[in-house]
């Protein structure tokens, strides 16, 4: 279920979630303001889990606390089951405030300095996920200075360098100009095998998973490993993580080639493609295409805990972002309507999100615009060539879908950050977070 499930239009033409009149918290609270929808949220996570479950015996489902990391919500999951996947101190901490308890999380994440990892062996985590030899080491001389054994996983990193003709399709251009900066993370294919030969002068760490992100490809490299670890080392196999990667299907995404790709089909005379239809596997049969390759690759192997780490499908399509409008111009040959919040709020620039007018529902004539918020460099977009309900000066327009990577990743940049709010089935509103001002912002500054 997403946010959009439960709004409606109340009798002033307005915008209401769970009854509750959009205009209204607005009016309350300001804007930019984040509304968070409670039911959803937790509807999210049940259906995710249950999907799962149904097809498997053994499943942990981690929520990526990085994705939003607000204390409300990941207490909201931990109360309803969730295990939590924590990637930094910050999140290891946030977690612990929200209720995790230590043995219901995995550390993930490329760094990890010691005081970190002795906070995570002190809380008992379930798993450390090494990325690297250096953290293998460093891992294992902090567990033996606590006289601890910790559980570990190995990240798997699938990465090959394409060869020079493979690399000059535009997007692979792209990679390549930035060093694939994908290769960084987790042990490299040809590295694995040395891993496991490493982990035997190891005294205090016990390998027990193989994690890789983004599920997609993860089993067809992991269960060969993991026979692998078990039969020529002797490991004992407990878990299995496919990472993360879940795509809920509620928002798209463009990207610099694909625009250039639409300014010249526009300029040619042909419709737009930013927001062809995409067609998205439905969480169940993910699902259980995940448990039959499994089972299929295990072997004689005993089945292992699945472990899957969602973010972006629990939280994304339960969150939205209400902006007022500035005014609306028109420059360049396209029509610019200014928002009070952009990417200092709303980070990713390239998605491709349902925009509604909150304080005249039912508007229902469309125009092609940008989007844009009040920060002071070209590419502030909030929306990108978007075709939405026609907008005018002080319109309040609700952008859905954005509960993921948006408040956790927000700045102060010009701008303090906003209200958020959590509305319930019943209709109440809760403060999740609270306006900054801008002594807030100044707070730990120095003269």
């Amino acid at each position: 279920m997403t946010i959009r499930d439960y709004l409606g239009i109340e009798g002033d033409n307005h915008l209401a979630l769970h009854g509750v009149d959009l205009v209204g918290l607005c009016d309350e609270f300001g804007t930019p303001l984040f509304v968070f929808d409670e039911k959803s949220l937790v509807e999210n996570f049940e259906r995710f889990r249950r999907a799962f479950e149904d097809v498997y015996s053994k499943v942990m489902v981690c929520y990526s606390v990085k994705t939003n990391n607000n204390l409300a919500i990941c207490r909201v999951l931990a109360e309803s089951g969730a295990f939590a996947e924590v990637a930094s101190e910050l999140d290891l901490h946030v977690a612990l405030k929200a209720g995790f308890r230590g043995d219901r999380m995995i550390y993930d994440g490329p760094f990890k300095p010691k005081d970190a990892l002795r906070k995570a062996l002190e809380e008992k985590v379930l798993l450390v996920n090494v990325e690297s030899f250096s953290e293998m080491e460093r891992l294992n001389s902090v567990a033996g200075e606590m006289g601890i054994e910790q559980a570990i996983g190995l990240r798997v990193n699938p990465f090959r360098s394409p060869s020079f003709f493979s690399s000059l399709h535009p997007n692979k251009l792209i990679e390549a100009g930035f060093c694939y900066p994908r290769c960084r993370f987790g042990f490299s294919l040809g590295e694995v095998h040395k891993a496991f030969e490493f982990l035997g002068e190891m005294k205090n760490l016990r390998l027990e998973c193989l994690m890789m992100h983004p599920y997609t490809e993860a089993l067809k490299v992991l269960l060969p490993f993991m026979k692998e670890a078990s039969e020529e080392f002797g490991c004992e196999m407990k878990y299995l993580n496919v990472g993360g990667g879940f795509d809920p299907g509620v928002t798209g995404s463009t990207g610099d080639f694909p625009l250039m790709l639409d300014f010249i089909r526009r300029e040619l005379g042909f419709g737009s493609s930013l927001d062809k239809r995409r067609i998205v596997s439905s969480i169940e049969s993910v699902a259980k295409s995940i448990a039959e390759d499994v089972r299929r690759g295990l072997g004689d192997l005993p089945e292992p805990v699945l472990i899957a780490e969602p973010g972006r499908f629990i939280a994304g399509p339960s969150g939205m972002l209400l902006l007022r409008v500035d005014h609306v111009k028109v420059a360049g040959g396209y029509r610019w309507v200014l928002v009070d919040g952009g990417t200092n709020i709303l980070p990713l620039i390239y998605g491709r999100r349902t925009i509604l007018i909150v304080n005249r529902a039912a508007a229902s004539e469309k125009e092609l615009v940008n989007v844009v918020g009040p920060l002071l460099y070209p590419k502030d977009f909030v929306a990108i060539k978007m075709s939405v309900p026609r907008v005018k000066e002080d319109d309040i327009i609700a952008v859905l879908y954005c509960g993921a990577y948006s408040l956790s990743s927000s700045t102060q940049f010009l701008y303090p950050r906003p209200t958020a709010v959590l509305v319930s089935s019943e209709g109440k509103v809760r403060v999740i977070r609270e306006k900054e001002t801008f002594e807030d912002v100044l707070h730990k500054d120095k003269l």
